[in-house]
């Protein structure tokens, strides 16, 4: 007998996940069969999964000093439904084009949402660069014509699933209202790193309600999850680790990827780390 461990590693972060797989059913349980979910029941689930997706992207590539954007536009200059695409990715080009001319490397994340009373905005997430000359908070102000930047810098608290959601939830109410014509949630620079995520066989018929973290990490508290799965009925768990580091601020709740050795931007082709001159931005793991 054996149960499915799913690992998702973020570097300086491990999501675990543990199941048992449907073909085999769970010892001591008779087989289920599986129930079809409702239209509901999957368009909740496939939310889940966008808005875990995102998550994931924000914590792994954004912190502390990143920039949480608001791009408002004037009444004169709302965009029309089919133009709003068209305008994001204008001045998304600027930008990152900007941001090449100063050897810097363009992250970002960007959905659109329309508010109660008809205005057009857009929520971006971006990577926050400054060399003594130009920031980036200068840089689209001086490139967003059509109204107010608004900006919010992120905390250095890493977990960012509040905001995830957010993203997820406007998007996906714009989409149902026909009020655009993406189909995606958001978009996202190519450059963004992306969790590893593994998937083993564990002979074993079942696991310890009370895992151990392995030397050199720790359970993140209140991240343990022992379940039932609603649809089938098996039982699952689901906790996250960490790295323990001596000194640093991740103890007290801070980010969990500030720390690192320099790892190059295959996009940019250069490397894309914060020094003591504040020069570029620092990486995950």
């Amino acid at each position: 007998m054996h149960y499915l461990k799913v690992v998702c590693d973020m570097g300086a972060k491990k999501e675990i996940e543990k199941h048992y797989d449907l073909r085999y059913g769970a010892p001591g349980l008779p087989r289920q069969k599986r129930r079809k979910k409702t239209p509901d029941e999957m368009a909740a689930q496939n939310r889940w999964r966008r808005k875990r997706e995102l998550r994931r992207l924000i914590e792994m590539n954004f912190g502390e000093g990143d920039w949480h954007v608001i791009l408002t536009c004037r009444p004169q200059d709302r965009p029309e439904k089919g133009e709003a695409p068209q305008r994001i990715r204008a001045f998304r080009d600027k930008l990152r084009t900007a941001y090449k001319k100063r050897g810097w490397c363009l992250k970002y994340i960007i959905t659109c949402e329309v508010g109660q009373r008809g205005a057009t905005h857009w929520h971006m997430i971006v990577n926050d660069q400054h060399d003594g000359e130009q920031s980036t908070a200068q840089l689209i102000r001086r490139l967003w014509p059509w109204g107010r930047p608004y900006f919010s810098p992120m905390d250095d608290s890493g977990e960012y699933e509040r905001l995830a959601e957010y993203i997820v939830k406007q998007t996906g109410t714009r989409i149902s209202r026909e009020e655009t014509v993406e189909k995606l949630s958001y978009m996202r620079s190519r450059n963004l790193i992306r969790p590893v995520v593994r998937t083993e066989k564990v002979r074993s018929r079942s696991w310890k309600r009370e895992p151990k973290a392995p030397p050199g990490w720790q359970i993140v508290p209140g991240s343990l999850v022992n379940g039932q799965n609603k649809y089938n009925g098996y039982p699952y768990q689901y906790y996250t680790i960490k790295k323990i580091r001596n000194g640093d601020r991740n103890e007290k709740g801070g980010n969990l990827y500030r720390d690192g050795p320099e790892r190059p931007c295959k996009r940019c082709r250069q490397s894309d780390v914060h020094n003591a001159d504040g020069q570029g931005k620092r990486q995950p793991l």
